[in-house]
């Protein structure tokens, strides 16, 4: 709040002077040229009646022609009648004259590479009719520390803030009217800190939205759907993420090279589709049992679950037929496995190699195909083999093994590790193991 105040307050002194405009030495591509007695940059009246800064149609290029210092368009169209609704790509591109920039109410959309690698701009203030923050507009701009989001601001586009390592939002709440984020959006904010919190958030497109963002400590995005490759790669200080419970897809390094995470939502996922490589490798403190029982994934994807030590009973769809290498692999204190599916038809190394005994459950409608499968080794007599299930009736009831019977040991592994596979039994024949 004190940053806002300070803001504001250095972009309430008045413009130097009123603004004109002129035909008069106009930079190639533009049809005006406006000043104020410091700024002389050119600008296009375009076919609606509103105009642009910079060029016309997809031109790109600078039209600074001079200038330094703060830039404050507010009065454009009280002074000289100059209606500014966007820019044109790359128009203030590599200005380091720039020290900071606020926009008219009339301004809706900024083009792609506007301030690309404007390292002197420090704070940016939009008007309230702000809507589209296109492509890399403010990529490498390694001094910006301030930018407001209003109300009404739709999308944030490809590599945005790319690279904006001064960039402070903390505990940051975006307008619930930004549902669209591209491709490396943030990536590079390290000063990002706290939880981000999207609360209309639905479509994500490209990936590593918010690699190396990290100092982020939290995200929300309560209507996404889909978390893209990469989003939080390198999110080293990410503890808690949030989704909607009707989330389809967890992409390959998701939040790869983290290792925070503690808490995730949702844990149940009747809709998952994809889950892909290394999703949520190495978060070792991350308290869960996830439950993709209904869900419609073919393969938990290479590393996808491994060494998640307090990731507790996994539950896999019966649409399964691919596990990944590693998948679920180093878990040193055991894991149950729920499989309401046949045998997966490839198990890849490593796959199920708890450092501690692990316990693979064929649901009821699948367990004929279990006993049957050449990977599990039957038992001669299953009443006797409960003696070798060291520790099972202490964690039978925490790890929910009540109502299931031996059918025989695990055998398709690469380490010491080893597995028993029991049955879920219906519960009219429920039967507790003692």
């Amino acid at each position: 709040m004190r940053r806002l105040l300070l803001l504001l307050a250095l972009f309430a002194l008045p413009a130097s002077a009123a603004w004109t405009v002129t035909t008069d030495g106009a930079p190639s591509g533009c049809t005006h040229l406006i000043s104020d007695g410091n700024w002389q940059i050119g600008v296009t009246q375009i076919a609606d009646g509103n105009w642009r800064l910079g060029k016309s149609g997809s031109g790109q290029g600078p039209v600074l022609v001079a200038g330094s210092g703060d830039l404050d368009l507010r009065s454009l169209e009280a002074d000289c009648g100059v209606r500014l609704v966007s820019s044109s790509n790359g128009c203030l591109e590599k200005n380091t004259a720039i020290t900071s920039a606020v926009f008219p109410d009339s301004f809706e959309t900024m083009l792609g590479n506007t301030f690309k690698n404007v390292t002197t701009l420090t704070n940016v203030m939009f008007g309230s009719g702000m809507k589209t923050i296109g492509p890399e507009c403010f990529r490498a701009c390694t001094g910006l520390k301030t930018v407001n989001f209003p109300a009404g601001l739709e999308i944030i586009g490809d590599y945005v803030f790319n690279g904006c390592s001064s960039l402070e939002l903390a505990d940051f709440t975006f307008p619930v009217s930004v549902t669209t984020m591209g491709n490396h959006a943030f990536t590079g904010c390290t000063k990002i800190t706290g939880t981000l919190t999207f609360p209309g958030l639905t479509t994500v497109s490209g990936n590593y939205q918010f690699e190396d963002c990290k100092g982020m400590t939290g995200f929300s995005a309560p209507s996404l759907c889909t978390i893209a490759e990469g989003m939080f790669n390198r999110c080293t200080a990410l503890a808690s993420a949030s989704f909607s419970p009707d989330l389809a897809s967890i992409g390959a390094n998701a939040f790869n090279n983290g290792g925070a995470l503690t808490t995730f939502y949702p844990t149940t996922m009747p809709k998952l589709a994809s889950f892909g490589n290394y999703g949520l490798r190495g978060h070792k403190k991350l308290v869960a049992d996830f439950d993709f029982s209904l869900a419609s994934f073919t393969t938990l994807g290479y590393q996808a679950l491994v060494d998640g030590e307090k990731i507790g009973t996994v539950k896999l769809p019966e649409t399964l037929t691919t596990l990944g290498g590693g998948c679920l692999a180093y878990n040193s204190k055991g894991r149950v496995v729920w499989f309401y599916g046949a045998p997966p038809t490839t198990v890849d190394g490593d796959a199920l190699n708890f450092k501690a005994r692990g316990y693979l459950v064929a649901a009821r409608k699948h367990a004929a195909e279990w006993k049957a499968d050449s990977r599990v080794a039957a038992l001669a007599d299953a009443d006797k083999a409960l003696s070798d299930f060291p520790g099972l009736s202490s964690v039978k009831a925490a790890k929910g093994l009540q109502g299931t019977k031996p059918i025989g040991k695990w055998s398709t592994q690469t380490g010491n590790y080893w597995h028993w596979v029991v049955e879920e039994l219906p519960p009219e024949t429920l039967v507790l193991i003692k």
